[in-house]
């Protein structure tokens, strides 16, 4: 017997699973732009993909659920890590070489808590939401299990340590640890020589 939304294909003799227009490749071909050498591994997932741009060589690993919400842009380069979630339903933008670390998560809304109840599905008015877009630019580095709230912006090549809570804007390449983080040093730019070696590489922004 079938278990609950599976559905058998006679004449192929396979499975299909509901859903899976929203996995991996099959909606490569759903999303507003999509670059040369994207990689999105079969058990990524992503809701509204019509309002994504995907830039080069970026890359989605398996276990990720996106909602691209009203705007969702990833640059060059960039690798979103396992179980990574992007969801609230406003608009994030991710720059060029950028790492999210495994369980990360970007929240593009909160509930209000004060004079509302904090579910979906109740009569109309009984909840609102507070929405607030993301941006993180070129080059920043977010560890595991980091949690970014609504409104952020984390600036060029800024870092963010494992299991931090970013409620603020954070510098440009600045590390940042902790919940809340705070800001503990800077990063040294890459050096001249590893600047010059990316020179071979189109940086040109269609995003």
């Amino acid at each position: 017997m079938n278990n609950k939304g599976e559905k058998q294909t006679m004449n192929k003799g396979i499975y299909e699973l509901e859903g899976l227009e929203f996995m991996g490749n099959n909606f490569k071909d759903k999303l507003k732009f999509c670059g040369e050498g994207v990689r999105l591994y079969p058990l990524c997932k992503m809701i509204r993909a019509q309002n994504a741009e995907l830039d080069n060589h970026c890359q989605i690993f398996d276990y990720v659920f996106i909602d691209a919400g009203k705007s969702l842009k990833i640059g060059k380069y960039s690798t979103l890590t396992w179980n990574v979630l992007i969801e609230g339903g406003a608009k994030t933008r991710i720059g060029d070489r950028v790492f999210l670390g495994p369980g990360t998560k970007l929240l593009t809304s909160t509930y209000k808590i004060h004079g509302y109840y904090t579910v979906e599905h109740l009569p109309e008015g009984c909840q609102e939401t507070d929405y607030g877009d993301i941006e993180i630019e070129d080059d920043a580095y977010i560890g595991a299990n980091c949690t970014i709230m609504p409104g952020v912006k984390i600036g060029e090549g800024a870092v963010v340590g494992v299991n931090s809570l970013v409620k603020r804007d954070l510098e440009p390449w600045t590390v940042y640890i902790g919940s809340p983080c705070r800001a503990i040093g800077k990063r040294e730019k890459p050096t001249e020589e590893r600047q010059i070696a990316l020179q071979q590489i189109d940086w040109s922004k269609h995003l």
